[in-house]
């Protein structure tokens, strides 16, 4: 009997242990099947990021391969701005591009070429141009060397791609894609070298030829997306963004986006974007709007009294149909310590609002160098801003 006793006690005991493993294990299994996305949103302009992170397969060529970080800030967060009216925040979770990876985004960016110019490479060349695959979406040199001539006749348009990977949650726990955007980044000005370290000449490109250039690379990625399995029947959105100059320091806009629906090989009709950077004072912002440029002017009068050796600040605007939608202002000022900070801080907000009422959304940083001292943000609907300095 108690033989027995020690046999039903110890079952008893593995029974135990198997109930409270499984359940352990079907907890778990729950945590993972709903933790798939992060649980804040900062708000329903911004998209809730797919758990685990994963890094674009494209990362790091942005800052690469954009004329400048200006250009390349705006050709991120546009993408983004484009992406919402496809994919909405409140029903997709966001993901950095997985897809294309950095050798085929490299690759994209050649020019295609010739069987003679790829017979004339070595090996070493082939690999470093990528030109066994020769996937090039850049117009062919045809065996032309003569950089002044490339520069005329065939000139490199597409600076980058950036690819973005939208889930709904059910198909996010399937691990199953459900929508693409990709970013095509031109250039509106090709830089060339007639010898290795000599002087940057550079070459202007025809806006509207550029932009159509961008749409026929459009239409030959989406076939090279359709041949895989997981982008055969989802929606993929193009969008055009046409780089500023390297030497600007307002950065290129958003052109065009079309979208190719579900399991077509065929983009849809481009929609037109009319938005622009413009800077502040400036006689282009006077051209869209008069008020507002000569508020910013006043501005800079009234910080010029407030503290004499204050020289300007630059503001640049974000125009969306001809209306300002954003404002962004640099403030430098020499650092004397943290309660003139504080002053300069609260007087710079209270300019703000009374020159920038008809502005939804500002942001003024106030910089000693590169050195932040203080952020004012005020967004739209928001009564007062939000202010903060900086621990020096």
């Amino acid at each position: 009997m108690k033989r027995l006793g020690y046999l039903v006690l110890s079952t008893l005991i593995l029974a135990s242990c198997s109930n409270s493993e499984t359940t352990t294990n079907e907890q778990n299994k729950e945590k993972e099947e709903k933790q798939i996305a992060t649980d804040i949103q900062i708000s329903n302009d911004y998209f809730r990021t797919l758990l685990p992170f994963k890094e674009s397969q494209a990362r790091g060529l942005t800052s690469t391969n954009m004329s400048s970080s200006y250009n390349g800030e705006a050709f991120e967060t546009g993408l983004l701005r484009i992406s919402k009216n496809v994919f909405s925040p409140d029903e997709y979770l966001y993901r950095d591009g997985q897809l294309l990876t950095k050798s085929a985004v490299e690759s994209y960016l050649e020019p295609q070429y010739t069987k003679a110019e790829i017979d004339k490479m070595d090996k070493d060349e082939r690999i470093e141009k990528n030109a066994y695959a020769n996937f090039g979406l850049n117009p062919s040199h045809k065996g032309e060397t003569d950089p002044t001539k490339i520069a005329k006749e065939s000139p490199a348009y597409l600076s980058h791609i950036i690819e973005q990977d939208f889930f709904t949650e059910s198909d996010a726990k399937r691990k199953k894609i459900s929508g693409m955007t990709i970013g095509l980044a031109m250039n509106s000005v090709y830089y060339y070298q007639k010898e290795a370290y000599g002087e940057v000449y550079s070459e202007n490109l025809d806006k509207k030829e550029v932009e159509k250039k961008g749409k026929a690379m459009a239409d030959e990625i989406l076939s090279r997306l359709r041949v895989k399995q997981e982008l055969k029947d989802i929606p993929i959105t193009f969008a055009i963004f046409i780089q500023s100059s390297s030497e600007s320091i307002t950065p290129g806009n958003f052109v065009s986006y079309a979208v190719s629906e579900e399991s077509s090989k065929k983009i849809g009709k481009w929609k037109s974007v009319n938005e622009k950077y413009v800077l502040l004072p400036s006689a282009d912002a006077d051209k869209l709007n008069e008020k507002l440029n000569n508020d910013y002017k006043q501005f800079n009068d009234q910080l010029q009294t407030y503290f004499p050796n204050f020289t300007q600040s630059i503001g640049t605007g974000y125009f969306v149909n001809d209306s300002i939608k954003e404002l962004n202002i640099n403030v430098p000022l020499d650092y004397f310590g943290k309660a003139e900070v504080v002053g300069v801080t609260q007087y710079i907000a209270d300019l703000a609002m009374k020159n920038f009422s008809q502005v939804d959304n500002l942001e003024i940083s106030i910089v000693d160098n590169d050195k932040p001292l203080a952020l004012i943000v005020k967004n739209k609907g928001d009564k007062e801003p939000t202010i903060h300095v900086y621990r020096q």
